[in-house]
């Protein structure tokens, strides 16, 4: 757990974060004029441009690198059979208890405990005891609870003792009617997770794209949960983004036996193989995930790596973990990587009387080759696939990146009885920023619709690139504003600019200062941002 000390910077680190997103335009409260409703964001012009490279950067990691996985964008909707198939109605629940004294409300691995250990430890007999019917009053829950913690956890909020109730199940799905009441109204559910409509559109997916096991379906989209207590700024909302992967492979008895049977191809590559054991391709998604966080600039010191205990892990799972960042809260989860066995495909075909099944052609072929017969064979290599996941938290993910890029250095300042300020910079990676680069000319006189700062900054669009043409205010000033929102490179076309036609770029970071000649400035910056 972290220390009063750490927690009371976490705070101050969070407070400077949402003061930022708010006064910069990157994130602020949803109908904030109508005092808002808590648990929803709405994302303005740098959020939005920030939001959709890290989609982009997901997407061309996951999709566009790959020939083994496509995409799907499917309703944020559902009738309610597919969320009763998934487990959702019956049990996506969690354990609310409530504050006696201060009424108010947490889940119970909410509560103040001195250790993470010890709030999942709470989770885990909280969910047990609800799972065997919630027998027993309430001194007969915290005794027993106590036993196992050797305390009673307190009030989050207060750090004090406090009597709360026995927990109960809160089920966290969004209700809807869609149709009109009582006529040809349908009782359906805002998605929860992203997950499900990949699974339902399986073997739609599958048939049209043309892909054999093993393959994967990406999607990016809303989910929406009634959490009991958002919190945390964009940690927890009650709607966010997710950006899933659900990768299909075989099953371990298949794979056994095209083992010992001897036919198996070992690819000579860091992906398994399509009859590696389901546990490789866990590993492998796992490490993929690792070095997609490398890449997109978050420092090893902030991510750890956080093992499902076998008591936590739902009855089909072979194995779970979290991957979670050092957010200014605390340790929380960004990423969860599953393995997820057949049962989601399984829930679907038992419910809706559809066939999930796969036959796979190049295992029955195999099998034959091993001394199987045809119709052994065949009954063999036709299976439900076993699914391995990995879903992130898009609003989780930019909340990370604002954390792990935001700064404070100490420059020098021609400000009156100050002979240093305060430089506050988000250091993205280059890829990620909202504005790639900004176009500054030096004097008004410079500048204008007609200017030649101008068509530079017309000549940086048409490459594609996203520019900024910023004219108000002094050079310093427009350098602070842009290293806020954390603009990689600024582009100063001066009086000098005139005669030697070349203007000054200035890198964020190092500050250097490179003069350019302006006929090359679109490919240099292009250049940079490759090199990234």
């Amino acid at each position: 757990m972290s220390t009063h000390g750490e927690q009371i910077a976490g705070m101050q680190l969070m407070d400077k974060l949402v003061t930022l997103c708010k006064r910069r335009g990157f994130v602020f409260p949803s109908s904030e004029v109508y005092s808002g409703l808590a648990g929803f964001w709405d994302y303005g012009p740098l959020g939005v441009e920030l939001k959709r490279n890290i989609e982009r950067f997901w997407w061309n990691d996951i999709v566009r690198r790959r020939d083994s996985v496509v995409g799907l964008d499917s309703a944020c909707i559902g009738p309610e059979a597919v969320w009763r198939a998934s487990g959702h109605v019956d049990a996506f629940h969690d354990a609310l208890v409530d504050d006696k004294n201060s009424k108010e409300r947490f889940r119970i691995d909410q509560l103040l405990y001195q250790s993470e250990a010890d709030a999942e430890m709470a989770e885990v007999y909280a969910l047990e005891w609800l799972k065997a019917g919630g027998a027993g009053d309430e001194g007969a829950f915290w005794d027993g609870l106590f036993s196992k913690l050797g305390y009673f956890p307190k009030n989050p909020n207060t750090g004090k003792d406090s009597r709360f109730t026995v927990p109960r199940q809160f089920n966290l799905m969004f209700k809807q009617q869609v149709g009109a009441a009582g006529d040809a109204g349908q009782v359906s559910y805002l998605r929860a997770e992203t997950c499900q409509p990949i699974f339902v559109d399986f073997e739609q997916i599958r048939i049209s794209s043309r892909q054999k096991i093993p393959f994967g379906i990406a999607q990016i989209g809303k989910a929406f949960r009634n959490e009991i207590n958002p919190r945390n700024f964009l940690f927890r909302a009650r709607e966010f983004h997710q950006m899933e992967l659900e990768f299909f492979v075989r099953p371990d008895p298949l794979v056994d036996r095209l083992r010992a049977v001897g036919n198996v191809v070992v690819k000579d590559t860091a992906e398994p193989g399509a009859s590696s054991p389901t546990m490789d391709w866990y590993k492998y998604w796992l490490k993929q995930r690792e070095e997609y966080y490398q890449a997109l600039g978050i420092p090893d010191s902030m991510l750890r790596i956080h093992d499902h205990p076998a008591g936590k892990l739902a009855h089909y799972a072979q194995a779970a973990c979290d991957i979670e960042f050092q957010f200014p809260f605390g340790w929380g989860e960004l990423e969860g990587i599953h393995h997820r066995g057949d049962f989601d495909l399984r829930q679907h075909q038992e419910h809706a009387g559809k066939k999930f099944e796969y036959f796979d052609d190049d295992a029955q072929q195999a099998l034959i080759q091993g001394g199987i017969s045809k119709d052994e064979a065949r009954a063999q290599a036709t299976y439900i696939p076993v699914c391995i996941e990995t879903s992130v938290g898009l609003d989780r993910t930019l909340l990370a990146v604002l954390t792990a890029a935001y700064d404070e250095d100490v420059q020098a300042t021609k400000h009156e009885s100050k002979a240093e300020d305060i430089r506050i910079v988000l250091r993205f990676h280059p890829k990620l920023a909202p504005i790639t680069c900004a176009v500054f000319p030096l004097s008004k006189k410079l500048s204008g619709p007609q200017s030649r700062a101008y068509q530079l900054h017309r000549n940086l669009l048409d490459s594609g690139l996203v520019a900024e043409y910023d004219d108000v205010g002094s050079i310093g000033k427009r350098y602070r504003r842009h290293d806020e929102v954390g603009t990689p490179w600024c582009i100063t076309y001066d009086f000098d600019s005139e005669q030697d036609n070349a203007v000054t770029i200035r890198d964020r970071d190092s500050l250097a200062q490179d003069r350019v000649p302006l006929k090359e400035v679109p490919q240099q910056i292009l250049a940079r941002l490759k090199q990234a």
